[in-house]
Parts: C-alpha cells; structure tokens; sequence
C-alpha cells in the first residue's frame, strides 16, 4: 500500500526447504531387551523458526516451505504443525519429487528472490541460494 492506495505488486518470495527447520536426533531403542534397533526422532528447530519470522518481517518477505520427497498432504500437515506451535513464518508449502524440480521451476518464477537451504545443494540454485548464516 502505498499513499494509501491498494497496490497489486506481488511480495517477494523466499523459498526454504524443510531440511532448514527439522532436527534429526539418533535413537537407540532396545528391543526384547537386548537387539538394539536405530531410530531417528525429528523435530522441528525452534531457533530455526524464529530466526525465519524476523526474515520476513524485517525484509517483508513472503516465505514458502518446500520438502523434497514428500506428498503435498504431508506437507499441508506440517505446516497446519507449525501452525499449532504458534511460530509459523511460512505462509504455502509445496512439495517437490527432487531438487532437479525446484531447480527447473526457478527461472519462471518472476517473484522468487531467494532459496535457502542446505549447503551441500547450494551450488544447485546459482544465484538465487542463499546461506542460512546470511539471514
């Protein structure tokens, strides 16, 4: 809004991969007592979360939350989770088969200025990445 008219310009959108926001711990579990089976509880970075919210609202960016390998229900699930914690800065989640995707849909999408995910995928993304440490 500017001058107190409306404005019909599209915010800017950041993309941010679920691997941003999850924690993944290893568990050992024992079972019948004594076969030990590996397991992994994954939960979401609180710090992680935080820090995407003031993102956003100090550069008034619209985020987007991408998983790669998920279904888009699962992806609608967890941003109604994210939701529930009361500190959900993501405002659509989409859900990609592989990276390859992501990367193919970026030059068609006039809206997009950043992705921000892992460092080992960084390179994909040429110069719309952006590192985690820089927000």
């Amino acid at each position: 809004m500017r001058g107190g008219d409306i404005s019909n310009e599209v915010p800017l959108r950041v993309v941010v991969t679920l691997d941003c926001i999850l924690n993944h711990r290893p568990v050992i579990n024992k079972v019948l007592g004594f076969i030990p089976v590996a397991d992994e509880e994954i939960t979401y970075n609180r710090m992680a979360l935080s820090q995407f919210w003031r993102f956003a609202e100090k550069y008034g960016y619209t985020l987007e939350l991408v998983g790669f390998d998920y279904r888009q229900k699962e992806m609608d699930g967890i941003l109604s989770d994210l939701d529930n914690l009361g500190t959900n800065p993501f405002n659509y989640a989409t859900s990609y088969n592989v990276v390859a995707d992501l990367v193919a849909e970026l030059p068609y999408r006039p809206e997009l200025k950043y992705v921000i995910d892992v460092p080992s995928r960084g390179g994909r993304y040429g110069s719309w990445y952006l590192e985690m440490e820089a927000i």
